[in-house]
């Protein structure tokens, strides 16, 4: 019986052996498992915060794609927005000048983009041509987001039934300077000899300035057809966007005028579209009513034929 029972003990004792073996295998396959598992979540995170940058890496013009995206955006909304009758030609030619810096941008991104794709001297490339690219996008952007505030402000061309009756006052935008070509400064009950007198700092005198008066009644009734060459570098230069040292010389003029008597008559020629937006927003601000046309003006003379108070410009 001792023997027997001796015998028992130690397959007792080998039971417990084999069993604290396969708990610690046991064990050690269960800390394997959470391991990997812990490892492969940590790998992902790494390949998700790592993506963006190397997606950056492979096109450098990420960036500027995405920028002439939101530019394409803001031109078709302005073209969406529609100007009023005296202004629509004026906006609509800030519009095509601002597509078609669009379009050479894009495709000046267009041929970086095949450079980098070719080979060639990829960090030269980037290094020449990326700065420029970004400051172009970057004034398309801002010219564009000024187009969009000014039409915010609902700033427009009055109705002809507001200025009926009203002097008309010729000023000159060329090449975006502001040309204040009669001074203004004695009554209005004499308006030919108003429009006969010459602003020193904007018409050129030594070209000989003409108004020929073929008719001239107080109570209505003027023909005057005057021929009037602008002075070269003359009135008021109008700075880039955020120089605001122009507005004061332009409220002086302004203040010579009076709102219930006078109405500005805006003159534009084409190469001045980025000064027309900044002074039509001040002559607004001081409470004028004002009307636009444009004019071609090659020669440098300003030309019209005021009828009835009504000046045609050609």
């Amino acid at each position: 019986m001792s023997r027997r029972g001796k015998a028992g003990d130690e397959f007792g004792s080998l039971d417990l052996l084999l069993d604290t073996v396969c708990n610690m295998f046991g064990l050690f396959i269960f800390i394997g498992i959470i391991v990997a598992i812990l490892a492969g979540a940590r790998s992902k995170e790494i390949i998700t915060k790592a993506s963006p940058a190397g997606a950056a890496a492979s096109d450098p013009l990420s960036q500027e794609r995405s920028a002439l995206r939101r530019l394409r955006v803001m031109v078709a909304d302005a073209e969406k927005k529609s100007p009023d009758d005296g202004e629509s030609r004026i906006a609509s030619g800030k519009l095509d000048s601002l597509r078609d810096s669009n379009e050479k941008t894009s495709q000046k991104t267009q041929e970086l983009a095949v450079i980098l794709k070719i080979g060639g001297d990829r960090s030269e490339a980037l290094q020449v041509e990326l700065p420029s690219l970004r400051e172009e996008i970057e004034r398309l952007e801002g010219e564009l987001k000024a187009e969009s505030s000014m039409q915010d402000k609902k700033v427009r061309t009055p109705r002809k039934r507001e200025v009926e009756g009203l002097l008309p006052v010729q000023v000159i935008l060329w090449h975006d300077r502001v040309y204040w070509i009669n001074p203004w400064l004695g009554s209005i009950d004499e308006p030919c000899a108003r429009w006969s007198e010459w602003n020193t700092n904007a018409v050129d005198m030594a070209a000989h300035p003409e108004s020929v008066i073929h008719e001239c009644f107080r109570g209505g009734g003027q023909w005057i057809e005057r021929h009037v060459p602008l002075l070269v570098g003359g009135g008021i230069e109008v700075g880039p966007d955020g120089a605001r040292e122009w507005e004061q010389p332009l409220r002086e003029l302004l203040a010579r005028l009076a709102t219930k008597n006078q109405v500005v008559s805006l003159k534009v020629a084409p190469d001045s579209h980025r000064a027309f937006g900044p002074v039509r927003n001040l002559i607004a601000e001081k409470g004028f009513a004002y009307e636009v046309s444009p004019i071609q003006m090659s020669d440098g003379i300003y030309r019209d034929e005021i009828r009835d108070g009504v000046a045609t410009a050609q």
